[in-house]
């Protein structure tokens, strides 16, 4: 009797750890963004100060995330002056959220779209 008794109460246990579990992922917030960097222009906990603020604006569109991010940078802690190319993908099949992409070298430009796009990640490092 004892053992049923403690099996019942650790199938609810798993129960309503598995629930909270779910209902964490489903209310976690959105990630509208991808980005990819060059891992000397931020820092990981730059990275994400940025995505987080990202996240607060929302869905924008190309011309106002062009306009949005430089004024962001110094906010965040990140060397707008060293980004020579601010590259934005959009939204396809094959990547959800919207791809951001910060150069300090033009000349990576290829490597970081491919990194970008296969990336499962919202923070990816050339």
């Amino acid at each position: 009797m004892k053992a049923r008794f403690a099996l019942r109460v650790l199938a609810l246990m798993a129960i309503a750890v598995a629930a909270s579990a779910a209902s964490n992922l489903n209310m976690s917030k959105t990630n509208f963004y991808r980005l990819t960097c060059s891992g000397d222009l931020a820092s990981p906990s730059q990275v994400q100060a940025l995505l987080v603020e990202l996240d607060r604006l929302g869905p924008a569109d190309e011309a106002k995330l062009r306009q949005w991010l430089p004024a962001s940078f110094k906010r965040v802690g990140i060397a707008g002056e060293r980004i020579k190319k601010l590259v934005i993908l959009p939204r396809t099949r094959e990547m959800k959220e919207v791809g951001i992409i910060l150069l300090t070298r033009p000349e990576d430009e290829a490597a970081a779209i491919a990194t970008t796009v296969k990336s499962g990640k919202s923070y990816s490092s050339e």
